[in-house]
């Protein structure tokens, strides 16, 4: 029986044994990494509009002052996040599925990312459906 630790090594030198006969990185790869980049760059407007979207809070200035605030989400920004959502959504589950044509060796991974922006374009497309018309 073999030790943990010459199981351990031979998990390790796994890479060394599959020859590489994969000529470039391919325009595949170069898709996949577009696909996880662009989702990423429509991320950080979505996060402004959500964060313009929501109601204000009043804080204790605005009551002395006498300041109007508004208690409600502006829908049109958040149907614009919306939108930007769905793109993500889009581009990440393109990028899921070419990933998974890339995904046929064991040494191969699934890109983090990808999951991670469809993840979270997804929950925010559902909570936009199904709290969008009590927001407002």
């Amino acid at each position: 029986m073999k030790s943990w630790r010459k199981l351990a090594a031979e998990s390790e030198r796994r890479y060394e044994k599959i020859p590489e006969r994969r000529k470039s990185s391919g325009i595949l790869l170069k898709m996949i990494s577009v696909f996880g980049f662009v989702s990423w760059l429509l991320m950080l407007p979505v996060l402004v509009l959500v964060q313009q979207a929501k109601p204000q809070l009043e804080t204790f200035l605005d009551r002395w002052v006498g300041s109007k605030i508004e208690p409600t989400w502006d829908l049109t920004l958040y149907r614009y996040a919306f939108y930007l959502m769905l793109i993500m959504l889009i581009l990440s589950f393109m990028g899921l599925v070419l990933n998974a044509f890339r995904r046929r060796r064991s040494t191969d991974s699934w890109r983090i990312n990808l999951v991670i922006t469809f993840l979270l374009s997804l929950s925010g497309i559902i909570y936009y459906l199904i709290y969008a018309k009590t927001l407002g």
